[in-house]
């Protein structure tokens, strides 16, 4: 499994079906033939085979009535009646059968994460429960872990880090790391909205690291996706984003990971088209197109990153096109865990929608409401961090003003969202920052000023190492600006020097760049 040989485990698992005495001696073979089918993407086979073991080890997860808000709830509940420390110092687990039972508990959470997203917190509450039962085994961190992410993302992020907190010390303490790289993955994910998102990256790295060493390459693999997400969300310079991505799609596809594999390669679309090299992912069998069409996960991940290229490029028409996709995809399937990627979707959601908001005349008060909410959950979270969010609800608070006239407040606004992301170290929102600052100015017909923000995008832009971005920015300064300013020669010579010496600068680095990475120039 460890090598993608799902035909060879089939075989093993065939003979062992034949010779075996008892369930009990089928049941390693039968978790081995379960985590095959999850690895061959073959999610809902996995899932119902899981269940169907458990259900005759006596654990039933089919028909849980209750509304994950109640599930949780329930759990927190279950939990409130002991401490940290009597957790921390429960038994341990001796019974074979529960153990066992543990560990599909634990993998099925992996597959319903990606098809069955609300039906993992009743998962995550009978694990907490047959440890409370029957004493702590490796996979209770994972219960532990879950619990904190839908703790989060019910809007208790305090809490939900302290669960996460608590999973990290009962993993340490039971001293086993079977499931460690599993639960630094998903810790790390709701601790990215506590401390400062460039201080967490180094967790999936450690959790890859845990897992590869246990054998759990789906975990490896996922904490490689989080790993890049959150790389490509900090403002790592793009050519590190690009090689690390690289190393990513090359290491799911030798072990065969397929969904992550596309999910990834939507990714690294966005970030050579930032670079400058407009190159599609290519579906290569029917197995892969058959995921784009059907898998909710992925086509989640597809249409955020169609949006926001658009966005980012300015192409109004196809950015809300894939708004509108993306927001069907969602309504579909809501993740029940706490991942980054649903702070930086709710965020360019709330950018497509204010400027939507201006520009529609018959939906603007719908795309009004949707940006007004992405504004007020980021405000949210900007409370547990600061650090991470406070420039993106500044931003959020500058678009909003812009669609009420309110103009005093979004100049203020813009402001404090550039002075925010350049003191926290994201270099690419202080860019994304000064370009829509630069927008505003110019519909404000202060024409000097948005030519001196459009300037500073660009020069953050490059920092970034976005020269696609740079390119489409210099066709603005040439094209709309350069009408704009026309009037006055002094600003028209300023701003093509600078836009001189920025491209001079630029075709040398891609001219580096190229010869370095062995690519041919584009």
């Amino acid at each position: 499994l460890t090598n993608g040989d799902t035909v060879s485990l089939q075989l093993l698992y065939e003979q062992v079906l034949t010779y075996g005495r008892t369930f009990e001696d089928k049941l390693n073979v039968m978790y081995f033939s379960t985590c095959a089918l999850a690895f061959s993407s073959r999610l809902p086979e996995s899932i119902e085979k899981g269940l169907d073991i458990l259900s005759q080890l006596g654990i039933d997860l089919r028909g849980c009535g209750s509304s994950v808000e109640d599930c949780v709830q329930e759990t927190k509940d279950l939990l409130s009646a002991h401490t940290d420390d009597e957790l921390l110092n429960t038994r341990r687990m001796t019974d074979p059968t529960m153990i066992m039972a543990m560990k599909f508990l634990g993998k099925l959470m992996v597959g319903m994460a990606q098809i069955m997203p609300k039906s993992v917190p009743y998962v995550a509450q009978r694990i907490i429960q047959i440890s409370l039962d029957h004493g702590m085994s490796p996979v209770s961190p994972v219960g532990f872990v879950h619990l904190g992410s839908y703790t989060a993302k019910l809007g208790d992020i305090s809490g939900g880090y302290n669960y996460v907190k608590l999973a990290r010390s009962l993993l340490d303490k039971l001293g086993s790391r079977e499931n460690a790289g599993g639960v630094i993955c998903f810790g790390a994910q709701v601790m990215a909205y506590v401390e400062p998102l460039q201080a967490t990256l180094e967790y999936h790295d450690e959790g890859c690291a845990a897992a590869i060493s246990s054998g759990d390459v789906i975990q490896a693999a996922i904490n490689k996706l989080f790993g890049n997400l959150s790389s490509f969300y900090a403002g790592v310079n793009l050519q590190t984003v690009r090689e690390k991505g690289d190393e990513v799609i090359s290491f799911m596809r030798e072990k065969k990971i397929v969904i992550f594999m596309i999910q990834t390669q939507q990714v690294q679309y966005s970030v050579l088209k930032l670079i400058g090299i407009d190159k599609e992912p290519k579906c290569v069998s029917a197995e892969e197109e058959n995921i784009l069409a059907t898998n909710n996960s992925v086509k989640t991940t597809h249409y955020f990153q169609k949006l926001y290229i658009s966005f980012i490029f300015r192409f109004y028409d196809d950015t809300k096109d894939y708004a509108e996709k993306y927001l069907a995809c969602i309504g579909r399937s809501t993740w029940a865990e706490l991942y980054l990627s649903l702070s930086f979707q709710v965020f360019y959601i709330g950018l497509t929608s204010f400027w939507a908001a201006r520009k529609s005349r018959n939906d603007g008060e719908q795309w009004y409401e949707r940006g007004n909410k992405s504004k007020l959950a980021l405000k949210k979270w900007a409370e547990t961090s600061r650090w991470t969010f406070e420039n993106k609800w500044y931003l959020l608070e500058a678009e909003e003003s812009f669609c009420n006239s309110n103009f005093d407040d979004a100049k203020m606004y813009y402001e404090k969202a550039i002075s925010s992301a350049k003191d926290h170290k994201f270099v690419h929102e202080e860019a994304l920052a000064c370009e829509l600052a630069a927008y505003f100015y110019l519909e404000m017909e202060e024409v000097n000023k948005a030519a001196e923000y459009c300037l500073l995008a660009h020069e953050r832009y490059h920092t970034w190492g976005a020269i696609g971005k740079c390119a489409s920015l210099f066709k603005f300064f040439d094209g709309t600006l350069n009408e704009r300013v026309a009037s006055s020669p002094a600003i028209a010579n300023e701003v093509q020097s600078d836009l001189a010496s920025h491209q001079n600068t630029e075709d040398r680095k891609r001219r580096a760049g190229d010869k370095s990475s062995g690519n041919p120039e584009h």
